[in-house]
């Protein structure tokens, strides 16, 4: 994939040259297409029966990996680098030639570093790899009847090459030991990362990023070098059809855990979601281990269910065999249905976002991913604990009622020259329970045609399913925020449904 009339700029991520299409040994895409074992994708499985268990017991396996490119969205568009993409500033109410145009950045004479000064750049690893998936399962499964079977089994998932964005300008931040500082651990010097001619005289970034424009540049970069693990065991018991009853239950006990949300994964934390938002960067670009934590949608268990079953009354059936047909329609054919949805709450990372006033500059002082997202990760003096208490309305003060889900004491700024110490996922959100419900008939015409009736009540018993207020916007998950830890609404609240479907 490449811009057809070579409108685009990359930087060598070791020595910060320039990097053109078709110019130097380029190629017009400013990446290498990468040819390597993740464009294969086997699928290995297999199913044996023992004999001496008389065929009623199966053991299954099976292998496979797959592969996908992450979009990471604009942030890795290399035609948004000078000089083939300007900017200008407007005034709120437009402008015309009588109130004057606001000022625009003007395109550079020639593509040299001083092109790039004080501007914001776009790089992308020219050796980035498609995300790959290696999947595994191993299931066993024995008929106890005709009808009923149960099956319970291990499943794992591992990805590598995920996507994740970093600041090539980060600053290494060093311990009093000399070494990377972990998340808390005082930085006492900093020294040149290895990205961009590392500091050498004369490179885009150099010491001090002076040739990106001050101690605050910002080169964003897309990379694959996260990763993501998920295990599983998971349990299944089967009813087939018989006698009108068909049945499952389900039940998965699980971990997810990586650190790479994805650019788009999270949804920046979709408002009244029972999620949290996320930074699709990690905040030291020299410790991702750190960043390493439950996914934004792990749910440790989760249990689900179905149960169809047609009522035995009506033509043709133990009860009411021979009804006459005035009373068969009213009584016959008949179906009641029901779904039940079990899950534990999600896992929460919390950020401080420039929205709220509380974003402090980058505490650490290197320069990170949060001056890219203008986002940091505040400290926790302890563990998170959930209270869920109820706060009523305030008539007087016109404040609305919420819930405040979890303590916030233990969450505070992250001290100057470190890194903040809350982990990802280190809080959980509310559970789920859903309870729908549905009854059905059927009105036989003729032999071939006939009329369903169906009644569903969704959510049947109008259970709440709590949901935060959101992510940066709303900032229940940003500790400046004045709504940080609060459940401010819900959503699935009871519907009921009726529908007439006519087969022919």
């Amino acid at each position: 994939l490449y811009e057809i009339h070579d409108q685009i700029v990359n930087f060598n991520i070791n020595s910060g040259a320039i990097e053109l299409p078709n110019q130097n040994g380029n190629n017009r895409a400013l990446y290498n297409n990468y040819l390597g074992i993740g464009d294969w994708s086997p699928r290995l499985g297999f199913a044996w029966s023992p004999g001496f268990l008389n065929g009623k017991t199966v053991l299954r396996g099976g292998y496979g990996i797959s592969s996908y490119e992450e979009g990471g969205g604009a942030n890795e568009e290399l035609t948004q680098n000078p000089p083939f993409f300007g900017a200008s500033e407007q005034p709120p109410k437009g402008a015309d030639i009588t109130t004057g145009f606001g000022p625009s950045t003007p395109p550079c004479a020639s593509i040299t570093f001083s092109c790039y000064a004080g501007k914001r750049i776009r790089v992308f690893d020219a050796n980035f790899r498609p995300a790959m998936a290696q999947q595994w399962n191993l299931t066993i499964q024995h008929q106890f009847t005709r009808s009923l079977t149960g099956q319970i089994g291990y499943v794992g998932q591992h990805g590598t090459h995920l996507l994740n964005f970093m600041d090539v300008t980060q600053l290494v931040g060093l311990n009093a030991q000399g070494t990377i500082a972990k998340p808390g651990q005082l930085i006492v010097s900093k020294v040149a990362g290895p990205y961009l001619g590392g500091g050498a005289a004369g490179s885009l970034y150099s010491a001090d990023n002076s040739s990106l424009g001050g101690a605050n540049a910002i080169a964003g970069s897309t990379f694959s070098n996260a990763s993501q693990r998920y295990d599983a065991l998971q349990a299944v018991l089967k009813k087939t059809m018989g006698n009108g009853l068909e049945a499952q239950v389900a039940y998965t006990y699980s971990k997810c855990i990586s650190n790479s949300p994805g650019y788009f994964g999270t949804g920046w934390g979709s408002t009244q979601a029972q999620s949290s938002g996320g930074q699709p960067g990690w905040q030291n670009a020299y410790d991702g281990k750190s960043d390493y934590g439950p996914c934004y949608f792990d749910q440790t268990h989760i249990l689900s269910s179905y149960v169809t079953y047609a009522l035995p009354v009506g033509r043709g059936k133990q009860f009411g065999h021979d009804l006459p047909a005035a009373l068969n329609a009213v009584v016959g054919n008949w179906e009641v249905s029901g779904i039940v949805t079990l899950h534990t709450g999600n896992a929460l990372t919390f950020n401080e976002f420039g929205g709220w006033g509380n974003f402090q500059g980058d505490p650490s002082g290197t320069n990170g991913i949060g001056n890219y997202f203008l986002s940091e990760r505040p400290s926790c003096k302890g563990p998170i604990h959930n209270i869920n208490k109820v706060v009523p309305a305030n008539a007087a003060t016109n404040t609305p009622g919420y819930i405040q889900w979890f303590d916030t004491s233990n969450v505070v700024d992250a001290a100057p020259n470190t890194f903040g110490t809350c982990s990802v996922g280190n809080a959980r959100g509310p559970g789920y329970a859903d309870t729908d419900l549905g009854l059905h008939k059927q009105f036989p015409i003729g032999e071939v045609k006939r009329l369903e009736f169906r009644f569903e009540a969704l959510n049947a018993f109008n259970h709440r399913v709590l949901t935060f207020s959101g992510g940066p916007a709303s900032g229940s998950f940003d500790p400046g925020s004045p709504v940080f830890g609060q459940i401010t609404g819900s959503q699935g609240a009871r519907q009921l449904q009726f529908g007439l479907k006519f087969y022919f």
